[in-house]
């Protein structure tokens, strides 16, 4: 998370002292923040605040707490970045940065009016600060206000057009179908990134947003570059890993689809990466290594109450996929829906509802979800399927052809749904034309 101008108070004694050279020393560290760096910054602060409790100094070990976390996706390290945030709030409730810091927290923990609320307060407290906006703007693009977020994301740019602001931006364009606004943004985004000498994560996260694009859009040559590039500007880094291993399976290199998600995995389990592992195992015809991932979906995805919350997503989008817990995968998809009505949310409850046999209910869900015509072959796949289910051929076999159109491997098992789907309703409407045309000549 990059911090915005702090207003620091007056420090006397000489631990004050000290707690100035090190806000000093900090903020000259954090622009090439690594692992290594992060940790011994934070047992350093962990020793001062224990002789005297500082709220700027709260907030610099929530800043690098964040910083770990999204270096290694461990939501612990957001927790624990929350914890210090409030203590620095405790210490001084007007200091913006914290304010903002924590509704960056809060958002990572999917607790999106928190987030919003505390974006507000950040931006009260200082209305120049353009990564409150920033925070802001993504609560309101994951819970669906999307002309609200296109304001917010408007007054971020128009107060500082960095790495952070573009790529947030970006977001928004590719779920409004604008892929080449938003292709240009995240260009613009790394571009910045790199002349500011912005974090290596920061960068790298921008790059395999860029490449995730890519990927919805088919264009696997490019994705799989982009993330090769994430790769090498913060090795080890496992988005970069995951989306080489998407890249790798839809090109049917499976060995290699497998080798990346077990690193992203070694770097942290989240559950999207053991479906996806579990999905390519069975591809290669590995069964039991399959199954045994699906349990590990299972027990992360179940671990805590936490987990519970952020995975609600996964867990629907897996039971859907594979066909399975019909009746669970529409209760977390409606609790889910009652927080979030972006289009994703749309579309989850719309794919449970039809596994379950509710393809009548999951129409209007599938036809909100595509009303941007968002450039997402998953989209098109299920709306193909639900209106096959409810009668509308015709419509199905649109909807199916363009989700082969934009990507024709979008999923390691669905994408072969897809295209026998296709085929028959191709060979059902081959077969009308021909019965039509034949009673028009008798």
């Amino acid at each position: 998370m990059k911090p915005g101008k702090e207003n620091h108070r007056p420090i006397t004694g000489i631990v004050g002292l000290a707690a100035l050279l090190l806000i000093g020393l900090l903020g000259v560290r954090q622009a090439n923040a690594q692992s290594p760096t992060i940790d011994r910054d934070i047992l350093l602060l962990q020793k001062i605040l224990k002789q005297r409790p500082d709220p700027d100094l709260y907030y610099r070990l929530g800043d690098l707490y964040v910083q770990k976390g999204r270096q290694t996706g461990d939501i612990t390290y957001f927790n624990l970045g929350g914890n210090s945030l409030r203590e620095a709030l405790k210490l001084q409730p007007d200091l913006a940065p914290a304010h903002r810091h924590l509704a960056f927290v809060l958002y990572s923990l999917h607790e999106f009016a928190g987030a919003t609320a505390e974006a507000r307060q950040a931006i009260k407290l200082d209305p120049n600060d353009s990564y409150a906006y920033g925070v802001l703007g993504d609560a309101q693009l994951e819970t669906g206000e999307y002309p609200e977020a296109a304001d917010t994301y408007s007054r971020m740019v128009a107060i500082n057009g960095d790495l952070y602001s573009y790529s947030r931006r970006s977001g928004l364009e590719t779920i409004r179908g604008e892929s080449d606004l938003a292709i240009a943004d995240l260009n613009r985004a790394i571009d910045a990134g790199i002349r500011a000498g912005e974090p290596p994560e920061a960068v790298a996260w921008a790059q395999y947003t860029l490449a995730q694009d890519f990927f919805l859009l088919g264009r696997l040559d490019d994705a799989n570059r982009l993330g090769e590039a994430s790769l090498k500007t913060f090795p080890n880094y496992h988005r970069a890993f995951a989306i080489l291993g998407q890249v790798s399976a839809a090109e049917l290199k499976l060995d290699s689809a497998a080798d990346f998600y077990r690193r992203a995995i070694a770097v942290i389990p989240l559950p999207e990466y053991a479906v996806a592992l579990a999905d390519v195992y069975t591809k290669m015809g590995r069964q039991r290594d399959a199954e045994l991932q699906r349990h590990l979906v299972e027990f992360i995805a179940r671990l805590n109450v936490l987990n519970q919350v952020l995975y609600n997503r996964v867990v629907v989008d897996y039971y859907a996929d594979h066909d399975i817990n019909h009746k669970q995968a529409v209760e977390l998809a409606a609790g889910e829906y009652a927080i979030r009505k972006d289009i994703y949310g749309e579309d989850a409850l719309a794919w449970a509802l039809y596994r379950d046999g509710q393809a009548e209910k999951a129409l209007p869900h599938i036809v909100a979800a595509l009303r941007f015509r968002t450039a997402d072959a998953r989209l098109y796949f299920h709306a193909g399927m639900i209106l096959r289910a409810v009668g509308q051929t015709d419509k199905a076999r649109s909807n199916l052809g363009q989700a082969l159109a934009i990507n024709p491997h979008f999923q390691p098992l669905l994408d072969e749904a897809a295209a026998n789907e296709y085929a028959a309703l191709n060979k059902a409407h081959a077969k009308q034309y021909a019965e039509v045309n034949a009673d028009a000549r008798h």
